[in-house]
């Protein structure tokens, strides 16, 4: 028991960290704009009165246009009586649950689904460890948070399952990255399920958190980190630049090779001029600042190629 405690008190202060990062609102209260839900399946979801809200039996599942890696996915909930769906993460929608997981959403109906089925469980896979109020008809808030191998599910501000990802039978070959959504209506006809105040914190965008993505053990996460890094371009240039000067060769290695990309990327033609000049101007002030002579000769070499393409 006190083991627990400690690993959830923990858990809550890690949730804390990340409270200051951006969070981006996914449902515009109007319509599915930046969602979509499965073609030729039967429709499942339609906005009412600025509620999201999936009524037809077995319609299709929802999904957001973008795809995440690792987030904090927020949302309130209301589930009918004998309501039944889910939130889904890291999925594609073309095989959702192959290769996502589903963190389910049920009302407490009989027959008692058990802890590894019942609301807050990663379905099949991840009970809860902290059984959530379950009561229908009224809202309640779940978090998911995806931070590369961790994901910890909340409802109602408590945490109710953690699972470290490569120790879950099951999920060694799941995706680190995929669209978030919702499961349609799975109970009975004239059953229903509602969501508002859908919201993601995005941690990819983060300089900061990415780089500590090119330390990692699994090579899965490592890669994503060099994509972010690569996408959010010159913003994490100091940071890989530090990375130059570490004795880890892991990380070094990475950090040369994106720095390289980085510049590809910002000296390509359809490229802004602004990218390509703030990469420029970073990489002259990491330069500058520079006690390394291989880190200053590695720069020198990426900033003639930067100010060489016209």
């Amino acid at each position: 028991m006190k083991k627990t405690i400690i690993l959830f008190a923990f858990l809550t202060i890690s949730l804390l960290s990340f409270s200051q990062k951006e969070t981006v609102t996914l449902f515009n209260r109007k319509d599915l704009t930046n969602w979509k839900m499965v073609p030729h399946d039967k429709p499942g979801f339609e906005v009412q009165d600025g509620i999201l809200v999936a009524k037809p039996q077995n319609g299709s599942n929802l999904f957001s246009e973008k795809w995440y890696g690792n987030y904090i996915f927020k949302f309130e909930y209301l589930l009918s009586e004998v309501g039944n769906s889910g939130a889904l993460i890291r999925s594609d929608p073309e095989n959702a649950w192959g290769t996502g997981v589903e963190v389910q959403l049920l009302a407490p109906w009989t027959p008692y689904r058990d802890d590894l089925h019942c609301t807050g469980s990663m379905y099949g896979l991840v009970a809860v460890h902290n059984r959530p109020d379950e009561t229908t008809g009224i809202w309640h808030e779940m978090e998911i948070k995806c931070d590369r191998q961790n994901v910890t599910i909340s409802v109602d501000g408590q945490i109710t399952t953690v699972a470290k990802i490569d120790t879950v039978k099951g999920m060694e070959n799941k995706n680190i990255e995929g669209a978030v959504g919702f499961q349609g209506n799975h109970g009975k006809k004239g059953e229903f399920v509602k969501f508002r105040n859908i919201s993601i914190q995005d941690f990819d965008t983060d300089p900061e958190y990415v780089a500590k993505g090119f330390y990692e053990n699994d090579a899965r996460f490592r890669q994503q980190a060099h994509k972010s890094a690569v996408s959010i371009g010159a913003p994490m240039i100091d940071g890989l630049t530090k990375m130059l000067s570490q004795d880890n060769v892991m990380a070094k290695a990475g950090a040369k090779q994106v720095l390289f990309d980085i510049v590809a990327q910002a000296t390509a033609p359809d490229v802004s001029k602004l990218e390509k000049k703030n990469v420029i101007k970073a990489l002259k002030k990491n330069l500058k600042q520079s006690k390394s002579k291989s880190v200053s000769e590695y720069l020198d070499f990426l900033q003639n190629i930067a100010e060489s393409k016209k």
